[in-house]
């Protein structure tokens, strides 16, 4: 099968699986980051912050948008676009940034409708407000992950948008070509040495997480090696004792992984990108693991259907629900649980009713094709 740019479609369910498990990890990263006031949640026993690890499923995103985007590239010879740069973001565009402006246009009235939004409140919706004419024309031109007074306005999680967008340009005016002239491994630390760069020159610039270059050339990389049956010895211990490694390391020390982001999301990205090899070779293989099961599980793979439209919308409505919560006065344990059992289903629930309205209509027919699970 081949894809819409002339190369050959590989159609990883693992992919799909794993950009489920990374937007719900997101979500549930918000809805804890959303239960109460600030420093609410600082009182709770340990394991019931587990969740800011979820903070972390924005990287996976990057990598996997990386892999997923070259696979028909390195299908083909010459490592070219093969319709050509403009029909590549003309296609990108069209994925994106309707279901991402639709969505800032819903909140935009949300935030005027609602007083709670509006208003500062002391929760975490305080650094969405006030909503400026800056932030509104920047998010229009996603480029409002380039200042700190914009970034998180209306809805914080669409910063990352903004990014990726920034980085689908790079992909054929810097890591192609870069890629064609050396080697697969000097365009990765090109990649992962320009985001660097980045971050020790202008730190100004941090929040637009621009280190996330390095992550989409590992994701890029990863489909080569995949695509090329690149063989790397003890793969799977590597990445299971390299994942396992990361994230106890982000359970440990939190804060300090979050003030190094740019070095822990660059390790955590580099063994994604290597589990994305191993999973990706045992596919074509037609070996496959647990890993593979669970990944590839219909509930999974449906809920990566949508993924794009969870993590659009379910922040504003966590932050809604957080509200209502607080006029009700609960205990905040009460308050705590019912996040996670009542605001953040309905969130969800809401978030695939966008997709359905909204989403569906800019994804392509092989897409469109998936249903809904059945038992």
């Amino acid at each position: 099968m081949h894809s819409a740019d002339g190369g050959q479609r590989h159609d990883f369910k693992f992919a799909d699986g794993l950009r489920a498990v990374a937007a719900l990890s997101v979500a549930l990263f918000h809805t804890f980051v959303f239960t109460g006031l600030r420093g609410d949640t600082d009182g709770l026993p340990a394991i019931a912050k587990i969740w800011r690890v979820g903070n972390f499923g924005v990287p996976v995103f990057i990598v996997l948008s990386g892999f997923v985007l070259a696979l028909p590239i390195v299908g083909s010879s010459g490592l070219v676009l093969r319709k050509g740069w403009q029909h590549f973001i003309k296609r990108r565009a069209r994925r994106i940034l309707p279901p991402y402006l639709i969505s800032f246009a819903l909140f935009l009235a949300l935030i005027a409708a609602v007083p709670w939004m509006h208003e500062e409140s002391g929760t975490a919706w305080d650094n969405k407000i006030p909503v400026t004419l800056g932030g509104v024309v920047s998010h229009l031109f996603a480029v409002h992950n380039l200042r700190h007074d914009w970034i998180y306005q209306v809805n914080g999680p669409a910063w990352s948008v903004a990014t990726e967008w920034q980085l689908y340009f790079t992909l054929p005016f810097l890591l192609l070509p870069l890629w064609r002239r050396t080697h697969v491994a000097v365009m990765v630390a090109a990649a992962v040495a320009i985001g660097w760069a980045i971050h020790f020159v202008d730190p100004h610039l941090d929040a637009a997480h621009f280190w996330f270059l390095g992550l989409f050339a590992m994701g890029a990389a990863a489909a080569y090696l995949v695509v090329r049956e690149t063989t790397i010895r003890l793969l799977g211990p590597i990445v299971a004792v390299g994942l396992l490694a990361t994230f106890a390391g982000v359970l440990l020390a939190h804060d300090a992984a979050r003030e190094q982001d740019w070095l822990t999301e660059t390790v955590l990205g580099a063994f994604v990108a290597l589990g994305l090899v191993w999973l990706g070779q045992r596919s074509l293989a037609g070996s496959t693991t647990p890993v593979h099961r669970v990944l590839e599980s219909r509930l999974l793979v449906w809920i990566g259907l949508w993924s794009y439209s969870l993590y659009l919308v379910h922040s504003p409505l966590l932050a809604l629900g957080n509200f209502a919560l607080l006029e009700l006065d609960p205990s905040f344990r009460v308050h705590y649980v019912l996040m996670f059992v009542a605001v953040l289903p309905c969130s969800l629930t809401i978030a695939y009713l966008f997709h359905r309205a909204v989403e569906r209509r800019f994804m392509t027919s092989h897409q469109q094709a998936v249903r809904v699970p059945v038992a």
